[in-house]
């Protein structure tokens, strides 16, 4: 009788407990009464609320979501921006015109901002190709005994890109270290090799590159605008 007793005690003071904490109004659990929430119930309502805080999760994500990088952002009222030709830092030809145009050409398809001349700008996107690499990500072995030649290679790009206000030059955005990276195939026949197969192909990834950073760039640069 006496563990009985203690049972019920403890069952009495639990029951007063949750009630007291608002526990059977909420409706997480089934009133002993019968008065409150049943088991059904609670289970659709916890249902709902968990579908309720995924919906205002995926609003939050797809309005509030801010990419890395430096400064405010593009102020209200921006309208007119230049994009000059990159500086290239690189032994390879032409990056800084190719990467310029790419993020022009970004600009003029997409969002009311006009791209002009430098001194008719606003705002001046200032570029930098840093580096240019590239490594061996699948081989295939040849006739020749030992040797096996690459089929793949990941090339990979990096810019230093700032936006800034043309008459003070303060910073209105920057990524200093804006990094991509792309597979592309060097040889389909490694008994046969034909190097301006690799070269196109490199030439094909590099424009591809070009247009991916570029819209990254343009969508970064107004997330917050």
């Amino acid at each position: 009788m006496n563990g009985i007793w203690k049972s019920w005690t403890r069952s009495k003071f639990l029951s007063r407990f949750l009630r007291t904490n608002g526990m059977y109004r909420l409706g997480l659990l089934p009133s002993s009464s019968g008065t409150g929430v049943g088991m059904p119930a609670m289970v659709a309502r916890n249902l709902k609320v968990m579908l309720i805080i995924s919906a205002l999760s995926l609003c939050l994500a797809s309005c509030g979501y801010h990419f890395s990088g430096e400064g405010p952002g593009p102020k209200p009222g921006l309208v007119n921006i230049a994009i000059p030709v990159f500086d290239n830092k690189t032994a390879e030809p032409d990056l800084g015109a190719i990467f310029a145009a790419a993020l022009r050409q970004e600009f003029m398809q997409r969002g009311k901002m006009k791209v002009v001349p430098v001194e008719d700008a606003q705002a001046v996107f200032v570029g930098t190709v840093r580096t240019i690499s590239a490594y061996a990500v699948a081989r295939q072995a040849v006739n020749v005994v030992s040797e096996r030649l690459a089929v793949e290679n990941r090339m990979f790009v990096t810019l230093d890109i700032r936006c800034e206000e043309a008459k003070t030059h303060k910073i209105l955005w920057r990524d200093p270290a804006f990094t991509y990276s792309k597979v592309y195939q060097v040889n389909n026949n490694p008994n046969q090799p034909n190097p301006i197969i690799g070269f196109e192909n490199r030439e094909a990834a590099l424009h591809y590159m070009a247009r991916e950073m570029s819209e990254r760039i343009h969508d970064r640069f107004l997330s917050n605008f």
